[in-house]
């Protein structure tokens, strides 16, 4: 199986038995990793589609395979003990949704008091399906001045893709077409769930 290495300034963590156990997983679920992670100490990457549990636990494999770090939000009624102090474990930072409309400014303070963060978010935000993606990631991604790397999830090809990085513009139009252009020859887990659009 091929394994990109994570680059010198990308977050990192594990060692030989979590990227060994990261690659059994992979192994067993028949999945493979194509693209390198963007070798940035800090970056955005945009998951999707996101329409099965599945995707979480090819995400988790991906990461402990490749022996990088990455962050995520995870409601906090996921957080109860003691799951919590894995979720922490594997990066998840709890957030409240009822008190989510500054959640924006309070992630770009994150990653200007942290030297390194790899934060992963699905923009779908739920598996259910979804006719407007969140754009958060992209407002971030502006204000905390990183760039976005897209990821994508394919069934058809029982692959996780590394894909292109985007230096966010002044158009968040311009961008999400870009961005949604990449996604739309991707295959979900449950198709019928991906509506993958933003306009």
């Amino acid at each position: 199986m091929n394994i990109p290495e994570p680059g010198s300034l990308t977050p990192q963590r594990g060692n030989a038995l979590t990227r060994a156990i990261g690659r059994m997983l992979l192994a067993g679920y028949r999945w493979r990793i194509e693209g390198n992670v963007h070798n940035a100490a800090k970056v955005i990457g945009v998951l999707a589609p996101h329409t099965s549990s599945w995707d979480f636990y090819a995400t988790i494999a991906t990461m402990l395979a490749v022996g990088f770090r990455s962050s995520w939000l995870i409601a906090d009624a996921y957080m109860w003990w003691p799951l919590g102090v894995f979720m922490r474990w594997l990066g998840g930072i709890a957030v409240k949704r009822e008190t989510s409309r500054n959640l924006v400014s309070q992630i770009v303070k994150t990653f200007d008091e942290n030297e390194q963060l790899l934060l992963a978010l699905f923009p779908e935000g739920t598996r259910k399906n979804t006719l407007r993606w969140k754009t958060g990631f992209w407002h971030i991604a502006v204000q905390a001045r990183i760039p976005i790397q897209l990821v994508s999830l394919d069934y058809a090809r029982r692959v996780t893709e590394f894909g292109p990085v985007i230096e966010p513009s002044d158009s968040l139009e311009a961008d999400m077409e870009r961005i949604q252009t990449y996604y739309r020859g991707v295959t979900a887990k449950h198709p019928d769930k991906f509506a993958g659009e933003y306009l």
